[in-house]
């Protein structure tokens, strides 16, 4: 298994990304028009169906894709003083596992870190722009910056604020 954290400008970058790089499959269906030259073939539908593969999970950070960088604050009433501040643009969390982890997968060493173990990083970390962005280094290839979990995490627990329960960072 290996998990993964997204970040892009918006939800339709990532849709993009997923297809091009073979998380999502289009759906075919079978023509059954007996009038047509492709009858009885698989043909795409229009316009096309997308499908996340299976072994392929994703999740919005927190829910909304809005991952928070400074707490709010509160008076004792409960009433709102400074507003949680949040990092820009949409951050999800991807899990490969099951089928497509093996299929994905890379032999390494036992103590290989997991995002080193993915032919999809890999080809991401080999031709992608390497980055930073608030203290956390990514690897950017069409639009998504792709994070070690790990980094994330840490850089989540020096800001003070909650993680994401699949990297174990809700228990603030």
């Amino acid at each position: 298994m290996i998990d993964l954290v997204l970040h892009t400008t918006d939800q339709a970058t990532l849709a993009t990304w997923a297809k091009t790089h073979g998380l999502m499959r289009e759906v075919k269906v079978r023509d059954t028009d007996p009038e047509s030259p492709t009858f009885g073939e698989m043909i795409s539908q229009d316009p096309p169906e997308w499908q996340v593969r299976r072994g392929v999970e994703w999740c919005w950070w927190a829910g909304s894709g809005r991952m928070m960088r400074a707490r709010g604050t509160y008076d004792e009433e409960g009433n709102e003083l400074t507003p949680p501040q949040y990092v820009a643009g949409m951050v999800a969390l991807l899990r490969l596992s099951g089928e497509f982890f093996n299929e994905d997968r890379i032999e390494a060493e036992p103590d290989a870190e997991q995002w080193a173990r993915s032919k999809v990083v890999k080809y991401i970390k080999d031709n992608g722009q390497i980055g930073q962005t608030g203290g956390i280094a990514y690897v950017e290839m069409d639009g998504v910056r792709v994070f070690r979990p790990s980094d994330v995490q840490a850089k989540l627990s020096e800001w003070g604020v909650p993680g994401h329960e699949w990297l174990g960072g809700n228990v603030f």
